[in-house]
């Protein structure tokens, strides 16, 4: 299998995973969408622990590689890709809707360009540029006609942003300072690093108890696994593998998918859809195809 083919495979992978994450975290929260069973910041903390679980034993495995060349970009890598967003989500989440929020998250490939130019003097190509404005109009198309703004609050819409910034800062730290450093190895030992924090967090907001106390407490543990397990350790390592095999830019593309795929599931769970939008969802796949035609994919030599 071509490189290219490669990353169209992975990044639909993570397009269909990361498009249900918005309604997951909700329904952590609120499973039975009337009551809260767990806080925001419970939601968050738990969500890393268990995928840092799930993580551990690769982690262990290479916990030697940690040195003082990689640990930092670790760091930023776990903090700013996965811990700080976990909790700007789903506080976002208790205002405005999952989908949404969804949309929202296009941000990322934008401040991944604004990174990449201002940091690592990075500049896209006009084919990636024009991309990029084609995956923006088709998503703002789809915004206007599927959402109202008016009842939105701005500040919590505002909060999404901050954790796009935040995934830009991790997608080009491991792009232009972990190149090289095998997928897994940046996953599990970034996860092994946010791990211990988060846990403080889940012991000091009482996270546990809920789950054992509340009538919903297993429905939402159940919701909050897939999302843990699937939705971001097995998620990150996709994204990351994705990284390694493509451009940076091209990996961003992933946000301009996620809603689309967040509109799908709102249609099928009973929210209209306008057929017309279609046209728009062309236009999105277009421009993510533009980000990546023109840009060298290598794969590492150590894979």
């Amino acid at each position: 299998m071509t490189n290219e083919r490669r990353s169209w495979l992975l990044l639909i992978l993570l397009s269909l995973v990361w498009g249900s994450s918005f309604i997951l975290m909700h329904k952590s929260m609120m499973p039975l969408g009337k009551e809260m069973v767990l806080s925001p910041f419970q939601v968050g903390a738990l969500r890393i622990v268990i995928a840092g679980l799930v993580l551990s034993p690769f982690a262990l495995k290479h916990i030697r590689l940690l040195n003082s060349k990689i640990v930092w970009w670790l760091l930023i890598v776990g903090g700013c890709g996965n811990l700080i967003p976990a909790f700007l989500f789903t506080i976002a989440e208790t205002k405005i809707e999952h989908s949404l929020a969804g949309i929202l998250n296009m941000g990322t490939s934008f401040f991944v360009v604004i990174i990449g130019i201002v940091i690592y003097k990075n500049r896209p190509t006009w084919l990636q540029g024009l991309g990029i404005l084609m995956g923006a109009f088709g998503l703002y198309q789809i915004l206007k006609s599927e959402l109202h703004f008016e009842n939105e609050d701005l500040n919590y819409a505002l909060l999404v942003l901050l954790a796009t910034f935040c995934y830009g800062i991790s997608l080009t730290t491991i792009k232009f300072k972990l190149v090289g450093v095998e997928p897994l190895i940046v996953t599990s030992l970034s996860f092994f690093m946010i791990f211990f924090p988060a846990l403080g967090v889940a012991l000091y907001t009482n996270a546990f108890e809920p789950i054992f106390t509340h009538p919903d407490g297993l429905k939402s543990l159940g919701y909050l696994s897939i999302l843990s397990v699937v939705g971001t350790a097995l998620a990150v390592f996709v994204f990351t593998r994705l990284i390694a095999v493509s451009s940076h830019i091209f990996a961003s593309g992933v946000t301009y998918l996620i809603p689309v795929v967040a509109v799908f599931i709102g249609q099928l769970s009973g929210q209209s859809f306008k057929v017309y939008n279609l046209i728009w969802v062309a236009i999105i796949i277009a421009g993510v195809y533009l980000m990546n035609k023109k840009t060298p994919i290598k794969i590492n030599k150590s894979e």
